[in-house]
């Protein structure tokens, strides 16, 4: 699958990096102060079903407290809380968690949280 990102460098923390599904969504944060950055990124990377945490659903917070304690983070949207606690998420044998993103809103986002399930994307710049 391909995924997109909008970034200064190639880097990918292993303790949570966002990618878009689409290279339009990825492009939304190429002037998003404080997110993204001023190159499109692309990410040819092949998903284990068995290491995703799909978070898309009605029973995202069900499937999330099935994991960690949710009640503690309060009213943010999942999407924020992921890489707050992607390190709980790597020690339970997750790799990438698939969320609905509130910017740009309603698209989904897949969040990389590293662990010992694979090996972190390697991003190559988007030709223009």
């Amino acid at each position: 699958m391909r995924l997109y990102r909008a970034a200064d460098t190639d880097y990918v923390p292993t303790d949570s990096c966002s990618f878009a599904e689409s290279i339009e969504a990825a492009e939304h944060y190429l002037n998003n102060p404080g997110y993204g950055g001023s190159t499109l990124w692309v990410a040819e990377v092949d998903v284990d079903d068995d290491d995703v945490l799909d978070l898309t659903g009605d029973d995202a917070n069900e499937l999330l407290g099935d994991i960690v304690d949710v009640d503690r983070y309060g009213a943010i949207g999942i999407d924020e809380l992921v890489p707050r606690i992607a390190d709980k998420l790597c020690d339970a044998g997750v790799q990438w968690v698939r969320v609905i993103e509130s910017y740009p809103e309603d698209t989904v986002t897949w969040i990389y949280v590293g662990g010992p399930c694979g090996d972190e994307p390697e991003l190559e710049e988007v030709e223009a």
